[in-house]
């Protein structure tokens, strides 16, 4: 037993040298490193394979080592590029895949620069904005902004934005996060509120023909307080083009109080208008068939125009 322990010391001790000297060249390897001497460098990081940040700071290393030798060479479109790919990187770490997708493209052969290419998704024309003005007496202008984010196959996954009354000083802040069924259709849509709250959820329900036939909204007030609209759809005829009512009541811990039923009706590319009491709203779409504006008309004349703005949307799949 006596020996048995000794020799686990002796053990300790080997693991705790050898732990030293790693560390003691490690701090020699970035002595090098901060004083430029970057092929020496790389060397020690090698030789100390996954210690600490050693393949972190090779990548670096390598970078900077070819930096300073396009320089020295006087080759200034090739230290140029080498930037601008470094650029491409901070790019993707800072979000902003527009940009690097179209650095990467401007480097044509340069590195692994084709390939990276091939790990962008490009979303066209995806919805990516909206702004509203609400107009009465033009004594307010509600203002808003919202912003996407998409996963890997194209779809919002989440949007967040603004929403501010002038007058009022009144704002709102919500990200909403999408839930999609095994048909692509949206089933649910969580608000989270600024501080990181569920504020609200809205689910959904579809028929055969991928139509919305239920949404029921609900709220974190306290009580069980449930918003549910229906969707009744009606066939045109030949006295009336083709229609859906849609049929709104409020429930309170299971009570329910009727509100509202509205009418829509359909143009070519989807909604055209709806109709609701004295309150009108009005889609508008350009010639590819996406909405560029919405017009809410009130009894008292009152409008609100709801613009849509569209662009590319560049998503990133880094390599595994």
């Amino acid at each position: 037993m006596k020996k048995a322990g000794i020799f686990i010391v002796i053990l300790a001790l080997c693991v705790l040298l050898t732990a030293c000297g790693e560390q003691k060249a490690y701090d020699e390897a970035c002595a090098l490193f901060e004083n430029g001497r970057y092929a020496e460098a790389i060397e020690m990081f090698r030789a100390l394979g996954e210690f600490s940040d050693s393949p972190d700071r090779i990548k670096i290393a390598e970078t900077r080592l070819e930096q300073t030798s396009v320089w020295c060479s006087g080759d200034n479109s090739a230290a140029e590029r080498a930037l601008r790919y470094k650029d491409a990187f901070t790019c993707i770490e800072n979000g902003l895949t527009r940009e690097a997708y179209e650095t990467f493209s401007s480097l044509g052969s340069y590195r692994d620069s084709a390939e990276q290419l091939k790990r962008f998704t490009v979303v066209k024309n995806a919805l990516v904005g909206e702004e509203t003005h609400v107009v009465t007496d033009e004594s307010d202008i509600l203002r808003g902004t919202a912003s996407y984010t998409y996963g890997s196959d194209g779809r919002a996954v989440l949007r967040s934005g603004l929403c501010m009354l002038d007058k009022y000083g009144f704002s709102e802040n919500f990200s909403y996060h999408y839930t999609y069924d095994g048909s692509g259709n949206v089933s649910r849509i969580d608000a989270v509120n600024e501080p990181g709250t569920l504020s609200f959820s809205v689910a959904y329900e579809y028929d055969a023909n991928g139509r919305p036939v239920r949404e029921l909204y609900s709220d974190n007030s306290g009580v069980t307080h449930e918003y549910v609209t229906s969707y009744i759809y009606h066939d045109a005829t030949e006295e009336s083009e083709p229609y859906t009512e849609v049929v709104e009541s409020e429930m309170f811990n299971g009570n329910a109080f009727p509100l509202t039923t509205r009418q829509e009706s359909y143009g070519p590319f989807g909604v055209s208008s709806v109709k609701c009491g004295d309150v009108t709203v009005v889609n508008h779409y350009g010639p590819d068939g996406r909405m560029t504006d919405s017009v809410r008309i009130g009894a008292d004349g009152s409008r609100t125009v709801t613009t849509y703005s569209y662009d590319d949307v560049y998503i990133y799949t880094p390599a595994a």
